[in-house]
């Protein structure tokens, strides 16, 4: 299977632009902004180009080469990519040239660098983490969430510090992610709640090039989680402690986690469980590059979904879950790679909050949406004491 390359158009302000010599899109599980750059030495559209510049809202839509002429852009039969504002602009000229590149993220990259300013008391009591987030937000941007969240006493934000440094905090508290949408908004999530179609093999298409990496560096035997109450001087309020073990790690590497805030036991356990959660997950990574922007089905790769793999070489045959996608699209001569590729990092879905994989593709299983593998932990598996988090697979530690 060769290279199957597709459509890109920018709109801005009703103009559709097309034509990119070079687009990279990155989404990750673990990001809440999506992320492009764009390059085109394209004269004939750059004044078009430069309303860009003005901070227009742009959009990026994909449709597959087969599915029209460049030339023709219909956003009813495209994929949306990203919905968001350019950070960057520059052009480059010369004789008989002219380089027009453009940078920039989802409309949550606002949020990331800035601090909201608008909110009478930056504070919210007794509300979910999808509550405070949309109470708090002044960008526009569409919060959503597809897990069950429990309420917190209180979400403080500190003075002159970006929304989502808030958010973030708060979501290491509830073991979730927050992940960059399309349509510019944030989902509050854990992975393992999608899949896609078809089976990644080693050696047949559309998988081009592997790369498996095996570490320890971030997992932890065991993850101490210490905390103290805003009230009190007992030992209790002052030595509050928590902790959550990896039996596969297989020598002394402990780990000590400062919780922020004021959280009972109950909450330092479960923060302690998510740590150890991603943690076990983290000893291996691969990395898949991929001919097609889409699995089997056309569907573009999405971050957290689980995908089936198989390299037999190194003994894996099981789900794992997409932490990040780049999307590459490079013409014109003189470029180190031409092409249109995908850039896949498959992880063990407990790194992003998932189950345990599952081995061979088995598509007998009760659980989940296709029977595979059942969606991401919930809240009560969560706080339940005798989930176990072994090893990357069942044949041995990673």
């Amino acid at each position: 299977m060769g290279f199957q390359p597709e459509i890109v158009t920018l709109t801005v302000d009703g103009q559709a632009l097309q034509g990119w010599q070079g687009v990279h899109v990155t989404r990750s599980a673990k990001a809440a902004a999506i992320g492009f750059t764009l390059r085109a030495a394209n004269p004939g559209w750059s004044a078009q180009a430069r309303l860009v510049r003005k901070g227009k809202e742009v959009k990026i839509y994909t449709a597959p080469a087969t599915a029209g002429a460049l030339g023709t852009f219909n956003a009813g039969k495209s994929d949306l990519l990203c919905t968001g504002y350019a950070d960057d602009y520059e052009v480059e000229s010369a004789p008989g040239v002219r380089d027009v590149g453009i940078s920039g993220r989802s409309k949550a990259g606002d949020a990331i660098d800035c601090p909201p300013v608008k909110h009478k008391t930056g504070l919210e009591e007794n509300k979910t983490l999808l509550e405070a987030a949309k109470a708090f937000d002044e960008w526009g941007i569409n919060f959503t969430s597809d897990v069950v969240l429990q309420k917190l006493r209180e979400i403080q934000l500190v003075p002159g510090e970006p929304l989502f440094s808030t958010l973030e905090r708060e979501a290491r508290h509830c073991g979730v992610l927050l992940t960059g949408q399309p349509d510019g908004g944030v989902k509050i999530t854990r992975g393992g709640k999608g899949r896609h179609a078809g089976t990644l093999v080693h050696g047949q298409p559309p998988c081009k090039r592997w790369k498996l990496a095996c570490s320890i560096e971030n997992k932890r035997s065991k993850v101490h989680v210490r905390g103290q109450r805003s009230l009190g001087t007992d030992e209790d309020a002052l030595r509050q402690e928590e902790t959550a073990e990896d039996d596969s790690v297989g020598r002394h590497r402990p780990a000590i986690v400062h919780h922020e805030g004021d959280h009972v036991d109950r909450e330092l356990k479960r923060r302690a469980e998510w740590e150890q959660l991603r943690r076990s997950g983290s000893g291996i990574s691969i990395q898949v590059k991929v001919a097609t922007w889409r699995d089997e089905a056309g569907k573009l790769w999405e971050p957290g979904s689980l995908v089936a793999v198989q390299w037999e070489d190194e003994e894996i045959d099981q789900d794992l879950a997409i932490s990040t996608v780049v999307f590459n699209q490079v013409t014109g001569e003189g470029e180190s790679e031409v092409g249109t590729w995908a850039d896949l990092t498959l992880v063990d879905p407990r790194t992003l909050g998932g189950k345990k994989p599952s081995e061979g593709g088995d598509n007998g299983g009760p659980d989940g949406a296709d029977g595979v593998f059942s969606p991401g932990l919930d809240d009560a598996q969560l706080d339940d004491k005798d989930v176990t988090y072994d090893s990357f697979s069942k044949r041995g530690p990673a």
